[in-house]
């Protein structure tokens, strides 16, 4: 019975697989990679500090921590603390009225808002992936009899996630303050 449960998770995850490869309407998650990767253009080295610098931690970390469900619970409260955090940041900045603004600050405030935006989905993704990651962990941990090197592959892996999670919520929190330094300089030229 357990054999026939893995099979149908394996298999569950194969058109999730078919449509990050090819684009699809409703669940393109190979686009908002691309769109997020975008920020990183003009400076190559930022992908090691927002993501070698997490493998490193999370190959560091995983070999001397070996995780149980308290941490996959507690990962899945912060998870979704900051999703919830990311969604109403994501309400904020796209309901804000940016037309009043002259063309050249409109265009740049345009392009930190369309920066911020592909960073919260970028997030967000990586939230809805924890969750899912951590539900699957639990569960299988629970069904079958894990060895000490697949615990420190999960544990790695998680660790990896929320890391990358973390790093990049910086990205959003600088954009976010910039829009902030943005509509109070125009709103000092108004005055």
């Amino acid at each position: 019975m357990q054999t026939i449960g893995l099979i149908l998770v394996v298999i569950s995850f194969v058109p999730i697989i078919i449509s990050i490869k090819f684009k699809r309407n409703f669940f393109n998650v190979k686009e908002v990679i691309i769109d997020h990767l975008k920020l990183f253009k003009n400076c190559k080295s930022q992908y090691f500090v927002f993501y070698g610098s997490p493998l490193l931690l999370s190959v560091g970390l995983a070999l001397i921590y070996n995780s149980t469900k308290a941490f996959y619970d507690n990962l899945s409260l912060i998870v979704s603390i900051i999703l919830s955090m990311l969604f109403a940041v994501l309400a904020i900045i796209t309901n804000y009225d940016y037309s009043h603004y002259k063309d050249k600050k409109k265009t740049k405030i345009q392009n930190v808002v369309t920066e911020t935006i592909n960073s919260i989905i970028f997030e967000t993704f990586i939230c809805v992936l924890i969750l899912l990651y951590g539900m699957i962990i639990l569960i299988i941990d629970d069904s079958i009899e894990s060895n000490m090197i697949a615990n420190k592959v999960v544990t790695g892996f998680a660790i990896f996630l929320f890391t990358v999670l973390l790093f990049d919520l910086l990205i959003v929190i600088k954009r976010i303050s910039k829009i902030m330094l943005l509509k109070t300089t125009e709103g000092d030229q108004e005055t």
